[in-house]
């Protein structure tokens, strides 16, 4: 009897300790949700001119969403890929460990793959004060100077119209990135192709985040250029999350503790391009529209993140 009793104080015991385990990680849950929900708190300057007087405070992002998709597995003639999803999966785990809500998808199918742009951009993108970004590894086409991503089930362009049918043409997605209301989307292709809705950019990112930073855009960027082959080896990905866990502190041009999408883009473009020795040069930009290239979609680095937290934002 004595033994029984035991087991069954033993039992119970388990017990307990798994149902408080499941509390505390309802209510760790519960704190990661509402510290994601309340946004992040970005210094803003006066001007961005060096030493600007601190203009106050802004907060943004009252929630960040993610689609992150990578496509090994092509059936319609194009080679299979090894580590695209790999790649994406990868995004994915470090954009939900920074407080984005993701959608991660694989090897989709074009009519699997155009319904999750049109629900991502047009259900996500409802809230002005989100921030959405996609990730997309996987094979890109450059034709006469226009852009196509290409779905698992596409043809090769030898196809011709039937390629065209199967794939998706940038101007189709430019179209989906203006569904968003909410004022920064921000796009990186794994992948080459024709920058057909953007223009690249160059020069010197901002010195410091300002109004203007906030105000709306749709940034892109691509690992390579229309003319160039992007290997499936993976340094694209790694010098990406580098950048956006701060593992790479040149990516962070003005030492602000802020990663912007500007920024980004000079450093992967300047980074990739030195350790290929200019054989791959990645391409970054604004769409081309007065009312979409005016802002700059923002990271907070760890060190930004952290010190908000210890102040009590």
């Amino acid at each position: 009897m004595s033994d029984i009793g035991g087991r069954m104080r033993t039992h119970i015991a388990a017990i307990l300790l798994i149902s408080l385990a499941m509390m505390g990680g309802l209510l760790h849950g519960h704190t990661a949700s509402a510290a994601t929900s309340r946004g992040i708190d970005f210094t803003l300057k006066q001007s961005e001119a060096p030493g600007a007087a601190i203009s106050g405070t802004v907060r943004l992002y009252e929630e960040s969403y993610a689609l992150v998709i990578g496509i090994d597995d092509y059936t319609g003639g194009w080679p299979r890929l090894s580590n695209a999803v790999r790649d994406a999966r990868l995004v994915a785990e470090t954009l939900r460990a920074r407080g984005f809500h993701v959608d991660f998808r694989k090897n989709l199918r074009f009519a699997d793959f155009t319904q999750a742009l049109k629900d991502f951009f047009a259900i996500r993108g409802e809230n002005p004060e989100a921030r959405l970004f996609l990730w997309y590894a996987g094979h890109g086409h450059s034709e006469h100077g226009e852009g196509f991503l290409v779905p698992a089930d596409a043809p090769k362009p030898s196809a011709r119209g039937r390629f065209k049918l199967s794939a998706i043409h940038m101007r189709d997605f430019e179209g989906l990135v203006r569904l968003a209301e909410s004022r920064h989307v921000f796009a990186v292709f794994d992948a080459c192709f024709a920058g057909t809705i953007f223009k690249s950019g160059r020069g010197t990112p901002p010195p410091a985040i300002t109004r203007k930073t906030t105000l709306p855009v749709r940034q892109f960027l691509t690992s390579g250029d229309a003319d160039q082959e992007v290997p499936d080896d993976g340094r694209f990905r790694k010098l990406f999350l580098r950048a956006i866990t701060g593992e790479a502190p040149r990516a962070d041009a003005n030492g602000d503790g802020y990663l912007t999408g500007s920024e980004l883009g000079l450093f992967m473009e300047d980074r990739v391009a030195a350790l290929t020795s200019g054989r791959l040069t990645p391409r970054y930009g604004k769409l081309l529209d007065e009312d979409y290239d005016r802002g700059d979609f923002v990271f907070a680095l760890p060190v930004a993140a952290e010190s908000a937290e210890a102040s009590g934002v």
